[in-house]
C-alpha cells in the first residue's frame, strides 16, 4: 500500500508524536529526520501529504519544499509546514516555496490528524 504521510522533522519528540498519532488513526506514515532525507523519501515513497518542519539541519523545510515542487518526476504531495515562524512574511515565503499550508507550533496532534484525514479523503 505504501505510505500516505511523510513526517519530516529533526526533533525526535515532535516527529514521534506525529507519527504515532497518525498511525493510531490508521494512516500509513513514515519519517525523515531532515529536509534532504525528506526529499529522498518523497521521491521513493510518493506520500500524498508531507508534514514538514521549517528549521532543520542539512536542508531546511523551505529548500526541501522548493526542490520537491521543482521535480517534475514527483507526484506532487500536499505540503504542510509546521513552524513557530508565524509572521506574515514567513508564511508568504513558505507559500512562495510551494508549501500549501502553514500551521503554527505548538499544535494539537488530534487537529493535525483530523486535517490530514480530510486531505486524504479529498485526494481519494
Amino acid at each position: 500500500m505504501g505510505i500516505s504521510v511523510l513526517v519530516v522533522d529533526d526533533d525526535d519528540d515532535i516527529a514521534m508524536l506525529l507519527v504515532s498519532s497518525l498511525e493510531r488513526a490508521g494512516i500509513a506514515t513514515a519519517r525523515a529526520g531532515n529536509g534532504r532525507e525528506g526529499i529522498e523519501r518523497v521521491r521513493a515513497d510518493r506520500p500524498r501529504v508531507v508534514l514538514m518542519d521549517w528549521m532543520m539541519p542539512v536542508t531546511d523545510g523551505i529548500q526541501a519544499a522548493q526542490e520537491i515542487r521543482e521535480d517534475a518526476e514527483i507526484a506532487q504531495p500536499h505540503i504542510i509546514m509546521l513552524t513557530a515562524r508565524v509572521h506574515i512574511t514567513d508564511q508568504e515565503q513558505a507559500l512562495r516555496a510551494g508549501v500549501d499550508e502553514v500551521l503554527a507550533k505548538p499544535f494539537r496532534p488530534r487537529e493535525i490528524v483530523g486535517h490530514v484525514k480530510e486531505l486524504l479523503e479529498l485526494a481519494s
